[in-house]
């Protein structure tokens, strides 16, 4: 069975997840994308897709897995659909924030559970944490992801430098 390997970019909002995905993918940062758009790039002869370049978390009500999980299910498909059967990497923006500006909790659920369910299908998941230094509730977030996040990169709005981190880090990931 092929493998086919999921990526997570977590990061807090404003992190930079879509600015930096912009330069891996080699798009404009001020082009706007259609929802579900497909973006590809070969590393070791593997496809690298991106779709649609925002985080299902922010994209969901707070915290809700069936909908995180959905639009998971929309992407996974378009790259499955796409690949003809064949090994693939997405890389996928996670977003982690906290309920309210007045509530300190965070959606961990919704971070953890989806990627459970991702290993549950049978993909590889890596996460990757997006560091910003500046964000509210920054060692809550970051003792959170740091749990799950194998390789952190800091963000500062060099998107160019962090778009070739990423570029390193699959480089090896996908030997």
């Amino acid at each position: 069975m092929p493998m086919k390997t999921i990526v997570l970019l977590i990061g807090t909002n404003e992190a930079g997840k879509t600015k930096t995905l912009k330069k891996f993918f080699g798009v404009s940062l001020i082009m706007r994308l259609r929802p579900l758009q497909l973006l590809n790039k070969v590393i070791n002869g593997t496809t690298v897709f991106g779709v649609s370049l925002s985080s299902p978390q922010e994209q969901s009500k707070f915290c809700n897995v069936n909908e995180v999980e959905t639009r998971l299910t929309k992407r996974i498909q378009k790259c499955e659909d796409t690949s003809g059967g064949k090994d693939y990497a997405i890389i996928i923006p996670f977003g982690v924030y906290q309920k309210s500006r007045k509530s300190k909790l965070l959606n961990e659920k919704c971070i953890l559970e989806p990627m459970e369910w991702l290993k549950g299908l049978g993909f590889k998941v890596v996460a990757l944490y997006l560091r910003k230094e500046s964000a509210r509730l920054l060692d809550d977030k970051s003792s959170l992801v740091r749990k799950i996040a194998k390789f952190e990169i800091l963000s500062n709005k060099e998107y160019e430098r962090q778009a070739k981190e990423i570029e390193a880090l699959l480089v090896k990931l996908l030997k």
